[in-house]
C-alpha cells in the first residue's frame, strides 16, 4: 500500500508545521507514503514555508496554485497528482484527528470509500457553536435527501478512496467548492463505505472558510447534483446574472426616462448598462476560473459578449412572436419559451467563445 496524503491550504502557515508532524506521527513505522500540500497562493505564504520544509522532508511535495482556487479544486488537483494507490484528504488546521488516518486506509482493504464522520457512533462536532452545528445537520439531512446518499456525514473533508475508482470517476466530477465528498459519494455510488467515528477538533489558526458564498455555492452544487446535471451550476449562475439584468434595465430605464431622456434612449442606454453588467457578473463569478483580467482583454470579451447577447435578443423576440402569432400560444407562455431558448443559445455561445479558454492572462 502507497498511500497519499493531500492537504489542502490557503493561509495555515501557523498549523502546517503541526499538521506534517501529526500526519508524520500517524504514519510511523510506514515505509510507502507521501504528503502533497497543495497551496492557493496564500497571502501569508503558506506554500514558501512548505517548500521549505520539503526540502527537510522527502516525503512532502508542494503545488502552488497561482490562477485557481477552491478546496474541492485543491483536493481534486491533489488526488491527480498523488502517486499512491491510496488518496487521503484531510484539513491543514489541526481540526481533523490525524491518528485516524491509519483506519481510514486500511478500511480500503474492503471497502471503496473510507469516511472520517462526526456524527457516527462515538463521533463529535467539538465545541460548534448552536448556528455552524445547525447549518451543517441541515447541509446533512438536505444532501441525504436530495440524493439518497446513505452517509452519516456527506460534507466531512476528511476521507480517503482508492487511486483507481479516483481515476475511473474524475471525468464527472466537477470539483467546485468546498464539499467534494458528497459528489464523489454521488458519482462512484461505493459498494461499501467504512465510517470512521473522530472528535472534530478546535482550530490552531486562521479563520472558518464558511460564508454565504459557501453556502450559496454549497446550495448550487446540491441542485445540479439532484437534477444530475441536467441543470448544471454554471447555468444557474448564468441565469441568476440574466435576471439580475433584467432589475438593471428596469431601475436604469426608469432613471433616464426620470431625466427626460426621449424613450428609445432610455430603452438603447437601459439596455447596454444591463448587458454590461451581465458581463462583468458573469465574467467575476459565472466564468470566474476563465476570466479575463486586464483591461485590453476585458475589453474584447464584453465585445463579444454583447454581439453575442444581441443575437440572443433577436431569437427571444422572433420566436416570441412566431409562437404567439403563428402558433397561437398565449403571450405569456410565448415569451417563457422564447426566453429559455435565447438564454440557452447565448450561454453555450458565451461559454464556447467568449470564455472558451481558461485562466486568461
Amino acid at each position: 500500500m502507497y498511500a497519499s496524503i493531500i492537504l489542502p491550504t490557503c493561509n495555515e502557515r501557523e498549523s502546517l508545521p503541526l499538521a506534517l508532524a501529526s500526519v508524520r506521527d500517524a504514519m510511523s513505522g510506514r515505509v510507502d507514503w507521501e504528503v502533497i500540500v497543495v497551496d492557493d497562493n496564500s497571502a501569508d505564504r503558506t506554500w514558501e514555508l512548505a517548500q521549505q520544509l520539503a526540502v527537510v522532508e522527502a516525503r512532502i511535495r508542494v503545488y502552488r496554485r497561482i490562477d485557481r482556487k477552491g478546496l474541492s479544486s485543491a483536493i481534486f488537483d491533489g488526488f491527480s497528482l498523488a502517486r499512491g494507490n491510496r488518496l487521503l484528504v484531510m484539513d491543514a488546521d489541526l481540526q481533523h484527528d490525524s491518528s485516524k488516518i491509519p483506519a481510514l486506509l486500511s478500511s480500503l482493504d474492503t471497502a471503496q470509500l473510507a469516511i472520517g464522520t462526526r456524527y457516527g457512533a462515538l463521533g463529535s462536532v467539538g465545541v460548534w457553536a448552536f448556528h455552524r452545528h445547525s447549518l451543517s445537520r441541515l447541509a446533512t439531512i438536505a444532501s441525504k435527501f436530495a440524493l439518497g446518499i446513505r452517509v452519516s456525514d456527506p460534507m466531512s473533508g476528511f476521507f480517503a478512496l482508492r487511486k483507481d475508482d479516483f481515476v475511473r470517476i474524475a471525468p464527472k466530477l466537477n470539483p467546485r467548492g468546498y464539499k467534494i465528498l458528497m459528489e464523489i459519494v454521488h458519482v462512484l455510488r461505493p459498494a461499501a463505505v467504512e465510517e470512521v467515528p473522530y472528535v472534530f477538533g478546535a482550530r490552531h489558526a486562521g479563520s472558518s472558510k464558511l460564508s454565504f458564498r459557501v453556502a450559496f455555492e454549497f446550495v448550487l452544487s446540491l441542485l445540479e447534483l439532484a437534477s444530475r446535471r441536467i441543470i448544471g451550476a454554471q447555468f444557474m449562475k448564468y441565469s441568476i446574472v440574466g435576471l439580475s439584468g433584467v432589475a438593471v434595465q428596469q431601475l436604469a430605464h426608469r432613471l433616464f426616462q426620470h431625466l427626460l431622456l426621449p424613450n428609445i434612449f432610455a430603452d438603447l442606454l437601459a439596455v447596454a448598462i444591463a448587458a454590461l453588467s451581465n458581463y462583468t457578473l458573469n465574467n467575476e463569478w459565472t466564468f470566474r476560473n476563465r476570466r479575463y483580467k486586464t483591461a485590453a482583454t476585458w475589453i474584447k470579451g464584453a465585445s463579444v459578449f454583447l454581439a453575442i447577447s444581441a443575437t440572443g435578443a433577436v431569437i427571444d423576440r422572433a420566436l416570441g412572436v412566431y409562437l404567439s402569432q403563428q402558433w397561437h400560444w398565449p403571450f405569456g407562455v410565448s415569451m417563457a419559451v422564447s426566453l429559455a431558448v435565447a438564454t440557452f443559445w447565448n450561454y453555450n455561445l458565451n461559454l464556447d467563445v467568449t470564455w472558451r479558454g481558461h485562466d486568461r492572462p
